[in-house]
């Protein structure tokens, strides 16, 4: 299964909203470098912030459901 990276966020909490929203929906998604960015914020820039994963098949669904919710609009 082929994954894209739809939204970057700098910090875990909107990060953390919009990957439990996706979730709630049935939507396959996962985040990455959430840790690194977390333990290291000054690490942001250079892995490119925390990075939020969906199924190609999903990425319209995903779209759709992040856009309805302000709080998970893409901070970087």
């Amino acid at each position: 299964m082929a994954f894209y990276c739809i939204r970057r966020f700098d910090t875990y909490i909107p990060a953390h909203i919009a990957l439990t929203k996706l979730r709630e929906a049935g939507i396959e998604a996962h985040l990455q470098d959430e840790h690194t960015v977390t333990v290291d914020p000054l690490l942001s820039l250079a892995v490119g912030g925390i990075k939020l994963f969906v199924p190609n098949e999903q990425i319209e669904d995903a779209e759709r459901i992040l856009n309805e919710h302000p709080e998970t609009d893409n901070l970087t």
